[in-house]
């Protein structure tokens, strides 16, 4: 009698998947075509095309910088793509209505814009820049991990918030060129270039800098196991994020520029700084996860300690990925890469599991992961020259005393079965170097390759 099929889990179908997708994508486009069509028509075709074509100028180096940050276990595209439209498209919409809804109720009660600016679009904004990463706690909190710590949080925090500044520049840069004769602000091209240098050059980082106070918060959120800190963390980021752009549109709104310069440097510069550092320790703490957890999978033969060590740094990992580009060009680097990404990415759900945060797909995430590593692994190897040695071969080899870590406790991975691997580790005819699997011999089984386990040709 035939094996039954595993059942698979209705959120794991691919129909579920693309459901998501076009929903999402749907939502994106619905909300692009509302904010633009109004942006469009208020500002005429001149103004509009002026002001997209200097919007845009910043957009390239915050992303860079963010992909810099997020390089050592980059967050898939498309996600990042998911934020960055949501941020651009339907947390702009959605504050362009409340803001103007509010701006008139405020108004009409005897208020001013700048009321407004203070008490309506902070909240309204920093909420909706927020969706994206309320449902990605929301499927981490599930076990479908995207956010797996702080750093994650304010890489999703800043695209949302650069598509975001993106539009609302739009918007800016185009009332700019047009001017107010009732406020007596006279536009052209010299007013477009004086708002572009006070909101592309002089404070560009401020909405991603709002949003990762909620990134933050997230991000702690998925690392604890007690529940009040789920809670209160992503509120409380959320809070902080909303009292900071209340606070910077208050300075704003004086329009004294004393004020404004003074408040730069004394609140949002140190504050900047303290964001950049913190991502950038926590961003080192990844590397340190890999030489912490990666030993246990070591010690069952997946790894060697040269290979862990050359897991634990950028410089390593980047000599690597040009050593695999020599040999096999393009698709070898992209091999090496995806080895990389899918052993950083194991080590950090095995510790989050060793941190006691529930799972319930790590078993299949870590077997489909250990897959991945070994066919990446040995496809470079297919393409390796006779003789060649592997970029980590003069890596240091002990990474705890005694070869393992002691405060480590072994857990539920699939062990690496009885025997070698079908080829003894290694490739018939190479030499790999003297450090190798030890000399060219590996402990671990070969697994079957799952689709999609292949680099893409």
């Amino acid at each position: 009698m035939a094996k039954a099929a595993p059942m698979v889990p209705w959120h794991k179908r691919r129909w579920v998947g693309i459901a998501i997708a076009v929903l999402a994508v749907g939502i994106i486009g619905l909300a692009g075509l509302g904010i633009y069509g109004i942006l469009g028509y208020s500002l005429g075709p001149v103004a509009l095309i002026l002001a997209l074509g200097t919007a845009v100028l910043p957009v390239p180096i915050l992303l860079a910088f963010f992909w810099w940050l997020d390089r050592y276990e980059p967050e898939p595209r498309r996600y990042l793509a998911f934020a960055f439209g949501w941020g651009a498209c339907v947390a702009t919409f959605a504050a362009l209505i409340i803001n103007s809804f509010g701006g008139r109720v405020i108004t009409g009660a005897g208020g001013s814009e700048s009321t407004t600016a203070v008490l309506v679009a902070p909240p309204t904004e920093e909420f909706f820049k927020a969706v994206p990463l309320f449902v990605l706690l929301g499927l981490a909190l599930t076990g479908r991990r995207q956010i797996n710590g702080v750093v994650d949080g304010i890489v999703y925090a800043g695209m949302s918030a650069v598509g975001f500044a993106f539009t609302e520049n739009v918007l800016y840069f185009g009332s700019a060129y047009l001017g107010d004769e009732e406020k007596d602000m006279p536009g052209g091209i010299t007013a477009l270039i004086v708002t572009f240098v006070l909101r592309g050059i002089f404070s560009p980082f401020a909405h991603p800098l709002f949003t990762a106070m909620t990134g933050v918060g997230i991000g702690l959120a998925v690392r604890s196991r007690q529940t009040w800190v789920r809670i209160v963390a992503p509120i409380g980021g959320l809070v902080l994020a909303i009292l900071l752009h209340g606070t910077w549109n208050l300075l704003a709104s004086s329009q004294d520029f004393g004020i404004i310069l003074t408040g730069y440097v004394v609140i949002m510069l140190p504050i900047l700084a303290v964001m950049v550092t913190v991502a950038i320790v926590l961003r080192g703490r990844e590397a340190k996860v890999v030489g912490r957890v990666l030993p246990v999978y070591a010690e069952a033969g997946w790894f060697t300690p040269q290979e862990i060590a050359a897991l634990a740094t950028m410089q390593t990992r980047r000599a690597g990925r040009q050593w695999a580009r020599q040999i096999a060009g393009g698709i070898g680097a992209k091999a090496m890469s995806d080895y990389q990404f899918a052993a950083t990415k194991l080590a950090i759900a095995r510790d989050s599991l060793a941190r006691g945060m529930s799972n319930e797909e790590f078993a299949d995430e870590e077997r489909q992961l250990l897959a991945t590593v070994d066919a990446r692994r040995q496809y470079i190897l297919q393409h390796a020259r006779p003789g060649s040695s592997m970029p980590w071969a003069t890596a240091p080899v002990s990474l705890y005393p005694g070869g393992h870590n002691p405060n480590y406790v072994s857990g539920s991975y699939p062990g690496p079965g009885p025997g070698p691997s079908q080829n003894g580790g290694g490739v018939p005819n190479h030499t790999y170097g003297p450090t190798y699997y030890g000399g060219g011999h590996h402990t671990g089984y070969q697994p079957q390759h799952a689709p999609g386990s292949e680099p893409h040709r």
